[in-house]
């Protein structure tokens, strides 16, 4: 079947979509993460041709086996990054050549909106306008964390006064970013 597509096609396409830069590396491994967790709620057979299915209808499945383990918000996340994994796809297999992505803003459309050096936080914008704010090294601090032997992660701008709810936030982010290995 010309048409068809496997997980293993889409995941291939986007460790070299983020390895090549035609999409941010980090936002290829969380389109990764995102389809490998949803899409492992399909059996084998299902996921050697991901074309046959319907993509909302995998992602109610997922929602309904895995609403335990994650809160609404992030069940939402994953639909749209499953969703979006699969629009890029199918729009780098159609047309490679002329495969691009709309990333955030960079160069001097970023510069202008810097604040100035006093300031004790430092903005970076999106294109659509939405903000995210970036911690000075003075106002936080860095940790690493043994995961397995041999694994060791390590956080970054770490706030010195980080909440509770900010914590448990960031918890959630982590989970969100693992991969199911229980049988289907």
């Amino acid at each position: 079947m010309k048409n068809s597509f496997s997980m293993e096609d889409l995941l291939d396409f986007l460790d070299h979509a983020g390895d090549r830069g035609l999409i941010p590396a980090a936002t290829a491994r969380a389109l990764a993460v995102a389809s490998r967790n949803v899409f492992g709620v399909l059996s084998d057979e299902e996921r050697r041709d991901l074309s046959a299915q319907d993509i909302d209808a995998v992602v109610k499945r997922f929602n309904n086996k895995r609403a335990r383990d994650f809160n609404p918000s992030s069940l939402k996340e994953y639909g749209r990054r499953v969703s979006k994994a699969v629009e890029l796809f199918l729009s780098w297999r159609e047309d490679p050549a002329n495969f691009s992505v709309k990333t955030r803003a960079t160069g001097n459309s970023r510069r202008k909106e810097k604040p100035s050096a006093e300031s004790p936080m430092a903005h970076d914008s999106y294109e659509d306008g939405e903000q995210f704010v970036r911690a000075q090294n003075a106002e936080s601090y860095q940790t690493r964390l043994p995961v397995r032997p041999g694994v060791i992660i390590t956080l970054s701008n770490v706030p010195h006064d980080l909440s509770k709810s900010e914590a448990e936030r960031l918890a959630e982010f982590v989970k969100m970013l693992a991969v199911d290995s229980s049988p289907t």
